[in-house]
């Protein structure tokens, strides 16, 4: 009888053991094609993985400690859907951190922060939701930033205000970062030598939530392997404010941003040789404004303008986007966006992510211009040329 009772007590603190603790394994699958024009030698149509957001396989959980505090942990990888591969550098690119999380005093984190390095909570104030043309375009990929060796905590919400602070260690051998390895941003534009590592990163957000409005306002900056701010679109300073005012079916949305690049050099730059009758840009400001509207319960339509301008001679462009989804079920949607980029005389920004047209007049595969020496084919317009793109896709989340 004592055996019987033993053996119910120990099934029992099993029971309540795995009770407290969780793990759940999540994902999503994104793939769908895209037809572009304007790039060297014509029009192409392409499949693409991952434009309406990139697919991920991961896994999260949370152990409770007693006393309103868990540990918390996630991977997440990045996949390519049109080969099997993982994206973003490495196995868990998008995210690897253990942390510990209470109501009261909120949430603690650190180790790889990936894909949620801090400039990527932008999405929540952008009409496109950080679709493949959207708030990163003009800025050549800069919110699409990453980073490692990553310090975060985020306060709990008091009255709908939330504060969010992130330091992003460079691991040198000097507190900015000395040229060594430091942590891979993982896109941005660039194209080989600083794009291989970076210097120390750090930002603060901070976001105030009412039920019909959403006001956010971010302060972010990256510094290069040497701990210069010497890339306006890799390397730099970025503060950004915006909101969003939702009135029944229909949201608004509205933001602003500046970049700042105060050491930017040839070496930033990847030795990208300049527009005629422009130098390196320095500064970039960056406004936006769209609405959308949930038609039906299943159907979503956005429409968005992001203009952007670039000093020293650089330029402005214009993004004009328009994008839909619709629901085939709770995880699973269709979606398609159009996107059209005009660009002034001295400004060749595309419909790429960053890697595909960097900032620069061509190399010799680029017949087009634009695009860094040595980065192969520039897949962006030529300077004071347009470039129009479409996509449509499947979506599935697990």
């Amino acid at each position: 009888m004592k055996k019987v009772l033993l053996a119910a007590a120990l099934m029992s603190a099993g029971i309540v053991a795995h009770a407290q603790s969780s793990v759940t394994m999540y994902g999503r699958l994104d793939v769908g094609v895209q037809y572009r024009t304007g790039i060297p030698g014509g029009n192409a149509v392409q499949m693409e993985s991952g434009d309406w957001g990139e697919s991920e396989f991961g896994f999260r959980g949370a152990e409770d400690l007693g006393g309103g505090t868990k540990a918390i942990f996630k991977l997440e990888m990045g996949l390519d859907m049109l080969n099997g591969n993982y994206q973003n550098g490495s196995l868990f690119g998008r995210e690897a951190r253990v942390g510990l999380t209470n109501d009261t005093w909120g949430t603690f984190k650190i180790g790889y922060a990936g894909a949620a390095e801090i400039s990527q909570d932008s999405w929540d104030v952008d009409p496109q939701l950080m679709q493949f043309y959207s708030i990163a375009t003009l800025v050549r990929g800069r919110n699409w930033a990453q980073a490692g060796n990553s310090v975060e905590y985020t306060s709990p919400l008091l009255a709908g205000l939330t504060l969010k602070g992130q330091y992003d260690l460079s691991n040198a051998s000097n507190w900015n970062g000395n040229g060594g390895t430091g942590s891979a941003p993982g896109q941005l534009g660039a194209t080989s030598g600083f794009g291989a590592s970076q210097g120390r990163s750090d930002g603060a957000k901070i976001q105030y939530n009412a039920s019909a409005f959403e006001l956010q306002a971010i302060y972010d900056e990256i510094r290069d392997p040497f701990g210069r701010f010497s890339n306006v679109y890799l390397y730099s300073r970025s503060i950004l404010a915006g909101g969003t005012y939702s009135l029944g079916p229909v949201k608004f949305y509205a933001g602003y941003q500046h970049l700042s690049a105060p050491d930017a050099d040839e070496a930033g730059y990847d030795f990208a040789a300049t527009p005629g009758g422009a130098s390196l840009p320095t500064a970039v400001d960056h406004e936006w404004g769209g609405v959308g509207w949930q038609i039906t319960p299943v159907t979503l339509l956005t429409a968005a303008i992001y203009h952007a301008n670039a000093n020293n001679g650089n330029g402005n462009a214009t993004l004009y986007t328009l994008a839909g989804s619709y629901n085939l079920s709770k995880r699973t949607f269709l979606y398609s966006e159009l996107g059209y980029i005009h660009n002034s005389s001295t400004s060749n920004i595309g419909l790429g992510d960053g890697y595909a047209d960097p900032y620069g007049t061509g190399g010799a595969s680029n017949a087009n211009g634009g695009g860094a020496v040595g980065s192969g084919i520039n897949e962006g317009p030529g300077y004071g040329h347009g470039q129009f793109a479409g996509n449509v896709g499947i979506m599935t989340q697990f």
